[in-house]
């Protein structure tokens, strides 16, 4: 099992409310998930960590597609930047998965044309193959990059790895529940987990992303979010 490293507990964090004086935060970040909750529910948690009135952070579930997550997020800029009196959006992340997109052609177009409009809006990706849980199963161990990882060998993982330490034998891994993140909280290791996601990244190089098997760029948004709180935390 991995060494010790979150930096985030999701057990003991309380959600935080939305904030009342939009106009006063220096800077917008965006977050548009695939996933109605789980997702969502992860980087709630990271606004503990933001000193007061500085980094806005506003992620959002919404159980779409990836073309669907693109505009949505398109629509969430332009009602950010209004809420904050027309100052800018600085950035807009987007998280979501390859799930089927590269068995069913339909898909795949929608596929593809997310990607060419997220790059068009200058979106970021925080995109995983095949699923975001593959992000939290990373915090537990390592994977080897060069053999494919479908999803439901990703759920069988996390639920083994768990259940294989003390005290949670009993763990019931169900897809969707919020659970898991508590449980990645208490016996993984995100220092771990964003190594081993740079030596997977490192691995595909520059393949398609849908070649790219297992991969996770949940990463970069999680660095990202880190040297932000860190800036603002000694201005």
């Amino acid at each position: 099992m991995a060494k010790r490293g979150k930096i985030v507990d999701f057990e003991s964090v309380d959600e935080v409310a939305r904030p009342e004086r939009m106009k006063k935060y220096l800077y917008l970040i965006l977050i548009i998930c695939e996933d109605e909750n789980t997702e969502r529910v992860y980087f709630e948690k990271f606004k503990s960590h933001i000193p007061k009135e500085t980094i806005f952070l506003r992620p959002i579930g919404t159980g779409f597609d990836p073309l669907g997550v693109v505009k949505k997020a398109i629509e969430e800029k332009k009602k950010l930047k209004a809420e904050c009196g027309g100052k800018d959006v600085d950035e807009v992340w987007l998280v979501f998965d390859k799930d089927d997109a590269d068995i069913y052609p339909g898909k795949t177009d929608r596929f593809n044309s997310a990607i060419a409009l997220a790059e068009a809006e200058k979106f970021q990706l925080a995109y995983s193959n095949e699923v975001f849980e593959l992000w939290l199963l990373l915090h537990l161990t390592n994977l080897d990059p060069t053999i494919p990882l479908p999803r439901a060998q990703i759920y069988e993982k996390l639920q083994n790895l768990i259940t294989a330490e003390p005290g949670h034998e009993t763990f019931i891994y169900n897809h969707g529940d919020v659970e898991i993140l508590e449980k990645i909280a208490l016996l993984g290791s995100e220092v771990d987990a964003i190594e081993r996601a740079e030596m997977l990244i490192n691995h595909h190089g520059a393949k398609h992303l849908l070649e790219r098997n297992p991969v996770t760029f949940v990463n970069e948004l999680i660095k990202n979010l880190y040297s932000w709180i860190k800036y603002y935390s000694y201005q």
